[in-house]
């Protein structure tokens, strides 16, 4: 309670992705192929035939460079999905994208259909070029920081609104103020850090023993957030769990704070080929005997409620469930968290009955701590 209903459908147009950064998790990002129509329609009209629609979803075009497929491909997507959808719920369209491969048409694109436009970049080219590389060539390869900022360039001459994620990695920590002027230099005003995970083909992060070091950032991230300056997602974030609590929800009558990365089907992402999962997406396709690469069914086989009868489910859920007692029993942050981040928890404990990860801190804990004590002296709550 309540119902069972998707807010999130993560779609993997394609796994390839045209650069080779040093952190991704993704298993199969040489792989070129598509998503097809037909398998994007029955992704849609399960949802519709079972019931799982509520008011809005948010689609996101993810788990693969999404705009290395022509644009044309998205004109068809889109229509399709409303023509399925379109008269059940409101859907938005969202893209995170390397940037690399954004022009004029693009622009265009985005305009016309009102996309959310995530970019990629991890702060001036001396830390980008670190991480974010093209593929190797002759043994070769190159930073891809010039293209990023060609594609930036290219949506601020369009008036295309976008927002920044940057994956914040042991260098960043070291060098912090040139990664905050570098987002402020360019007028960039909403960011995302995403805090270098141990993930999938990434087994290990950086962060591990930099504590201290992350404390700064954090520091420093709610001193430009304060400032105006500059919206770090995570501070922002911190400050309305402050303000308001999540809302519940409850499964056998026990009440848990809403994560939609630990509720069935709440996040659904369907693979190129039709295969699909639910929770984290990071866990899509994931090579993991015990659960069957974390894929639940397969669209054209069965439907999103069918997998969650099967035993492959059943087992994930029991660990699962297991770990968000876990993270009751012996978090103080769980009210505002809800249980954390499976894939988060599977990498770092290597099953998802633990509670506290690395991620946990970086993501959340630290950053909420900080706003915490920042309201408590009386400077107020970023917004």
């Amino acid at each position: 309670s309540p119902a069972l209903a998707t807010r999130l459908l993560v779609l993997q147009a394609t796994p390839f992705c045209n650069i080779d950064c040093s952190y991704c998790y993704l298993p199969d990002r040489q792989n070129p192929g598509r998503m097809s129509l037909p398998t994007l329609r029955l992704a849609a009209q399960h949802l519709v035939d079972e019931a799982l629609l509520g008011p809005e979803l948010t689609v996101v075009w993810h788990a693969g460079e999404p705009l290395v497929l022509p644009a044309a491909y998205y004109e068809q997507a889109f229509a399709l999905l409303h023509d399925v959808l379109g008269q059940q719920t409101r859907v938005t369209h969202s893209m995170q994208s390397n940037a690399t491969l954004i022009n004029a048409d693009w622009c265009r694109f985005f305009a016309r259909h009102q996309v959310a436009v995530g970019v990629s970049v991890d702060g001036p080219a001396a830390l980008h070029d670190r991480h974010r590389r093209t593929r190797s060539r002759n043994g070769r390869s190159r930073g891809t920081h010039a293209l990023v900022q060609r594609g930036i360039d290219c949506l601020r001459a369009h008036a295309v609104p976008f927002h920044a994620i940057a994956v914040v990695t042991a260098d960043t920590l070291a060098e912090p103020a040139a990664f905050f002027d570098y987002f402020q230099a360019q007028g960039i005003t909403e960011l995302g850090c995403n805090f270098d995970e141990a993930e999938g083909a990434h087994p290990r992060s950086s962060l591990q023993g930099k504590e201290a070091e992350h404390a700064a950032f954090i520091e420093l991230a709610l001193q430009r957030t304060d400032s105006g300056r500059l919206q770090v997602r995570e501070i922002v974030q911190a400050g309305q769990l402050l303000a308001q609590a999540l809302p519940s929800w409850s499964w056998r009558g026990h009440q848990m704070p809403l994560n939609t990365q630990v509720m069935p089907l709440a996040l659904i992402t369907v693979n190129a080929d039709g295969g699909f999962s639910t929770f984290s997406p990071e866990l899509a396709g994931q090579p993991w005997p015990a659960y069957g690469n974390f894929v639940l069914g397969n669209v054209h086989r069965s439907s999103y409620l069918q997998a969650l009868g099967t035993p492959a489910f059943a087992a994930l859920w029991a660990e699962l469930m297991s770990g968000l007692r876990s993270c009751e029993a012996h978090c103080a942050h769980h009210a505002h968290c809800g249980g954390g981040a499976p894939a988060n928890k599977l990498y770092e404990h290597g099953h998802l009955r633990g509670h506290e990860t690395l991620h946990c801190r970086s993501m959340l804990k630290r950053p909420f701590n900080a706003v915490l004590q920042h309201a408590e002296q009386g400077a107020g709550v970023p917004a």
